[in-house]
């Protein structure tokens, strides 16, 4: 099923404006050329990314087939030529969402959310940036993205998987497996660590019989 925006003036559309504004305040106070999370990738390569992944469909196949990586890594370089403040300028001015997602109408606003706050963090944590701070409501929905993500990501390790967000008393297996990781930390750690790994987030790993 195709997604749609959130409804203009909404609470989830809020959020996600705003975890795009974070995305560019780090964006621009890091620099063009600035080192990020995503090996090979300056901050430069991560705005063409999400600039592509916002307006540019020709580029969308190389994000899943490797053999046409190199179009979509032109097709990055092509959305910053201008200059790297227009491209931020572009990016702020515009509405924030992705039509490649496609996740249902109702949840596709938490994959925005997640999308912009991943790509965040890879530069704050690769740059002496302020760490981010995130209200609750925030947090609540990242928990769920990060559990989605969790799956997605993780579901080939051959173990099964728990995310736990202890001070707030939740937990959720994502995977089964006889053997389970049990990851425990904020939603924003979860959901780094889903996409980056252990060294990239403040998360405890605990391996335990699972089911």
């Amino acid at each position: 099923m195709s997604s749609s925006p959130p409804t203009r003036g909404s609470e989830a559309w809020r959020r996600v404006l705003a975890a795009r504004d974070w995305f560019v305040d780090a964006a621009r106070a890091a620099g063009p050329d600035a080192p990020t999370l995503c090996e090979g990738w300056t901050v430069r390569h991560l705005v063409g990314h999400l600039l592509t992944l916002r307006d540019d469909p020709v580029s969308w196949p190389g994000i899943a087939l490797p053999r046409l990586a190199p179009l979509t890594e032109r097709r990055m370089a092509v959305a910053t030529v201008s200059g790297f403040e227009d491209a931020l300028a572009r990016l702020a001015d515009r509405s924030p969402f992705m039509p490649l997602v496609l996740d249902s109408p109702r949840s596709a606003w938490r994959h925005h959310l997640g999308e912009y706050a991943v790509h965040t963090e890879d530069i704050v944590r690769a740059n002496p940036l302020p760490p981010t701070v995130l209200d609750d409501a925030t947090l609540a929905a990242l928990w769920r993205r990060a559990a989605v993500a969790a799956r997605q990501l993780h579901r080939r390790d051959g173990r099964g998987l728990v995310l736990a967000w202890p001070s707030a008393g939740l937990e959720t297996r994502v995977l089964p497996g006889a053997t389970t990781d049990h990851v425990i930390g904020t939603p924003l750690e979860l959901l780094v660590w889903a996409h980056r790994g252990p060294d990239a987030a403040d998360v405890r790993v605990v391996r335990a019989p699972g089911v």
